[in-house]
């Protein structure tokens, strides 16, 4: 399988997320996926990216987010925005 050149398999994703800390940033994911800020704030908001905001701040587990990559890969592949799973609607 490939993503953008490189083959996606869960060690490339452990590797992906390796340096980064339990607890991302939405600058983190701009850098992640080479997003722009206005992209990752709005996939943040619509629940596109698993994440909770707690007043101004958002709480972004690193493993999720892993997870999520890992879960919608074919759709992120041919660039397309994933869609908001059920437990994200709730």
């Amino acid at each position: 399988m490939r993503w953008d050149g490189l083959s996606v398999d869960p060690k490339y994703l452990e590797a992906l997320f390796a340096k980064y800390p339990e607890r991302l940033t939405p600058q983190d994911l701009e850098e992640i996926f080479g997003l722009s800020r206005n992209t990752v704030y709005r996939w943040l908001q619509t629940g596109v990216i698993p994440a909770y905001q707690v007043e101004k701040t958002w709480l972004i587990a690193r493993d999720q987010v892993k997870d999520w990559v890992w879960e919608n890969r074919n759709t992120l592949r041919k660039g397309q925005t994933p869609r908001e799973t059920e437990d994200q609607q709730q």
